[in-house]
């Protein structure tokens, strides 16, 4: 297995290699990978949204329309509290000793 320069096959850093070197060898930071967290948030909530829709016409008498809207409007605050963790966590800047 090739490991990126400046690691040792214990996975301790040996010397400090170059950070563009090894973000080339990575490949993209997380940082610069917004637009795909808020595609994956639209897809998640279209299939949240999908899903109630047919609870909701399929099996009205199990899933009524107000029981769907409140889920509806609960799963969305949630799903965009993940997304607004996500993203602060994915822009935080490394603390460097």
């Amino acid at each position: 297995m090739t490991l990126p320069k400046g690691y040792s096959s214990g996975g301790r850093r040996v010397d400090s290699g170059n950070r563009d070197e090894i973000e080339r060898m990575i490949g993209r930071r997380v940082e610069h990978m917004n637009g795909v967290y808020i595609i994956g948030f639209i897809l998640c909530w279209v299939a949240t949204a999908g899903g109630i829709y047919v609870g909701v016409t399929v099996y009205p008498w199990a899933y009524p329309l107000p029981s769907g809207m409140y889920a509806l409007s609960v799963l969305t605050v949630i799903e965009v509290l993940g997304l607004i963790f996500i993203i602060k966590v994915a822009n935080e800047k490394p603390m460097r000793p």
